[in-house]
């Protein structure tokens, strides 16, 4: 038998850059350092905010107020460290030839391991204040929760991640992210 050289017929390549962006943040959900951070806050926040909270009656406003001040307190160590982390990675690890040459360009891929680490801070948080405003609710007699303290909090953390991620990309060590965090509890 003789073999056929018959063209491949050419599909035009269709652009799809929402399709490689989600892989692209996929992968970098699945590699991110504040995953293996959820433990450490979760912990962080029953010991500082949930028992204090609880202990408190079982008001709407009370609670809430209680909540604002120290989830915050409980995640600002954790999140600015992970960050930190995380934007330092490319240089620790001194793959910078490496990915100079990607089809992404350098914010790019930036931006989606900070979307990742503020995405698993900002999923852990809600998750706390899920917890807390469930027991709440089968606690309060009367009004309903108030959703501003969480969304202010929500929006600290991912500036707080946006600025551990910019330290770390800045000052590239791995004595950045320890140093960083204990500066952001103080700050």
């Amino acid at each position: 038998m003789t073999a056929v050289r018959a063209p491949a017929p050419s599909r035009p390549v269709a652009a799809r850059p929402g399709l490689s962006a989600a892989r692209l943040l996929r992968l970098e959900l699945r590699h991110n350092a504040m995953l293996w951070m959820l433990p450490v806050v979760i912990a962080l926040f029953w010991l500082t905010t949930y028992r204090k909270a609880m202990a408190m009656p079982p008001l709407w406003n009370m609670r809430a107020a209680s909540l604002q001040t120290g989830a915050l307190l409980a995640f600002v160590c954790p999140v600015v460290g992970a960050a930190t982390w995380m934007g330092s990675r490319e240089s620790r690890r001194r793959v910078a030839d490496l990915v100079t040459i990607t089809a992404r360009p350098p914010w790019a891929r930036q931006l989606a391991s900070w979307a990742a680490t503020m995405f698993w801070a900002v999923l852990g948080y809600l998750g706390c204040v899920a917890v807390l405003y469930a027991v709440t609710a089968q606690q309060a007699t009367w009004g309903g929760p108030l959703w501003w303290p969480v969304a202010v909090d929500a929006a600290s953390l991912a500036g707080l991640a946006a600025a551990g991620f910019a330290v770390g990309a800045f000052f590239p060590s791995r004595f950045t992210a320890p140093l960083a965090a204990v500066a952001a509890f103080f700050v």
